[in-house]
């Protein structure tokens, strides 16, 4: 016997809401402090992976095309969309730091109340950079067994 769409959708409204309350409950008492720290995994990395993009393009395409021929998962191809974005991210602000001219480096506003100008920004990002690449090159790269770059 076959299930019902409608049971089917009812079964997975069940569950979604379920998964709602929880995760609201799990999430409610963590800081952003204590949300974006961890020995393997932050609690923000795996909320930024459970938020399910790929499923909802999936269901995209199913919604605005006839009959699509979908990809299965490719983890090479992921891999390296994934790295060829972060490269692409550094490359991008390298581009900024390389080619505004003086007047738009030294364009200013205020963040926190306090003035925050292009340089601070491009300053902040590349420490941002810096702080993940001795996290991956120096505890992750390790715990993992590759060799030290």
């Amino acid at each position: 016997m076959q299930t019902s769409i409608e049971a089917r959708r009812q079964a997975i409204v069940e569950r979604l809401k379920k998964a709602r309350d929880t995760n609201q409950k799990c999430l409610e008492d963590v800081t952003a402090e204590a949300g974006n720290v961890g020995s393997e995994w932050s609690i923000a990395d795996l909320l930024r992976h459970s938020n399910g993009d790929v499923y909802r393009n999936l269901i995209t395409r199913l919604l605005d095309e006839d009959k699509p021929k979908l990809p299965g998962f490719d983890r090479e191809r992921s891999w390296q969309q994934l790295t060829n974005a972060s490269l692409a991210k550094i490359d991008e602000a390298l581009e900024m730091a390389t080619t505004l001219s003086s007047e738009l480096l030294a364009r200013e506003g205020e963040r926190g109340g306090k003035p925050y100008g292009v340089l601070d920004g491009l300053e902040n990002w590349t420490t941002h950079f810096e702080e993940h690449l001795a996290q991956l090159r120096d505890e992750i790269r390790p715990r993992e067994g590759l060799p030290g770059k």
